[in-house]
């Protein structure tokens, strides 16, 4: 696999540069709440990538 495989978009990083600045003005809680709700979005796609591979759709 290519190195550049894993490598951010200009599109992708300034998206993070647009959430870096949104959580500044965030408090502690709120933050927590996000990367929560993140993390489980990120489980909920992992299982389905997991599934379709299983099932030879991917």
């Amino acid at each position: 696999m290519d190195a550049k495989t894993f490598e951010l978009s200009m599109e992708q990083q300034f998206q993070l540069q647009c959430l870096q600045q949104e959580f500044q003005d965030l408090e502690r809680e709120q933050v927590i709440d996000y990367l929560i709700d993140t993390m489980q979005q990120i489980m909920a796609r992992d299982n389905l990538i997991r599934d379709l591979m299983k099932n030879d759709l991917f």
